[in-house]
């Protein structure tokens, strides 16, 4: 049997979409019933009555930081799937005790059920700037000098414990996804993209990040995980584009206006500690100066390690906006 902690989230459901479908036997942690309905939300995307196959899922109630509801989620257990992390509008001690504490608990019970492999979702916000004027690869390592923003120091924590347990002799896969596009919650992470596009937001920035489909992540994961691959890390990432790139396509998916009205850098820092605009861009507890940074900067990712260990090929990013936006479209009416 397989556990998916955070099957409520992005990356989880749509993992448990794919195992259900499958009809493996698997287990997932929930911390609030009505949480359950994001999953089914993300099951009808693949299509009408799929909703249904979420009941057939071993639910569990528990905690990443309650090490007794980890204890009987982990019974009987063969892989670990750790999705589970706080991504935004939170104090960093939360998310930090989240992110690093949650993954050690995660990672320390699945050591002493004798867990076969787990597979940890990490981020691009883990990478360091690569030497010379090559891609970001997976051999460039965290810089802890850097500005960083809470959520990649966090992650970064808890890669740190993933890395641990290689040492320790347990079977490793990590993960580090760039920004995830896929159906899923409009109102928390890149689906923020979506709803406030169609809301029609008239900002963007100069700056450039790695994006990848959702549906590829759990497929990656999972075939890595059933492969022979064992404590490696991997970048997922199809393609890097600017983001008035990405936000000019949405919008055209959307059949909305694209953002016209560029914000530099030295705007973003004034505005920085402004609730109501950093709510427009969809950040809720306005902008860190490291997301600031992010924002302005241009990143180009290598996400072609993986097409090396085992077989695949990743989505092209326009057939994903226009499955995405299609589905945004079908959910708000």
């Amino acid at each position: 049997m397989i556990l998916v902690t955070g099957g409520t989230g992005l990356v989880g459901g749509h993992l448990l979409y794919r195992f259900r479908e499958s009809g493996i036997p698997t287990r997932a942690l929930y911390r609030e019933l009505k949480s359950i309905d994001k999953t089914r939300a993300i099951f009808n995307s693949y299509g009408s009555g799929k909703e249904s196959l979420v009941d057939d899922i071993e639910w569990i109630q528990g905690d990443i930081l309650e090490i007794p509801s980890l204890e009987e989620a982990m019974k009987g257990i063969s892989q670990v799937y750790h999705c589970a992390a706080v991504i935004e509008s939170v104090p960093f001690w939360k998310m930090k005790k989240a992110n690093v504490t949650g993954t050690s608990n995660v990672i320390n019970t699945a050591q002493a059920h004798n867990i076969e492999k787990l597979c940890y979702v990490s981020s691009i916000a883990t990478l360091g700037d690569p030497i010379g004027q090559r891609a970001i690869n997976e051999e460039d390592f965290f810089n802890l000098d850097a500005k960083n923003s809470n959520y990649a120091i966090s992650k970064y924590g808890g890669e740190m414990e993933a890395w641990r347990a290689t040492q320790e002799g347990m079977k490793i896969i990590i993960v580090n996804p760039g920004i995830i596009l896929g159906e899923g919650n409009w109102e928390s992470g890149s689906g923020k993209i979506f709803s406030q596009t169609f809301k029609k937001q008239p900002f963007y920035t100069d700056g450039s990040s790695g994006f990848v489909d959702v549906r590829d992540v759990a497929r990656s994961m999972t075939e890595l995980m059933n492969s022979t691959v064992i404590n490696e890390r991997f970048i997922l990432v199809k393609s890097s584009h600017s983001y008035k790139e990405i936000l000019h396509k949405i919008s055209h998916s959307l059949d909305k206006s694209p953002p016209k009205i560029k914000l530099s850098k030295w705007m973003l820092f004034f505005v920085s500690g402004t609730m109501k605009i950093g709510h427009w861009i969809g950040f809720d507890r306005g902008l860190e100066r490291a997301t600031v940074e992010s924002l302005t900067s241009h990143s180009d990712y290598d996400g072609s390690k993986i097409e090396s260990h085992i077989e695949f090929e990743y989505t092209p990013l326009e057939k994903t906006i226009k499955r995405v936006s299609d589905y945004y479209l079908l959910s708000v009416g």
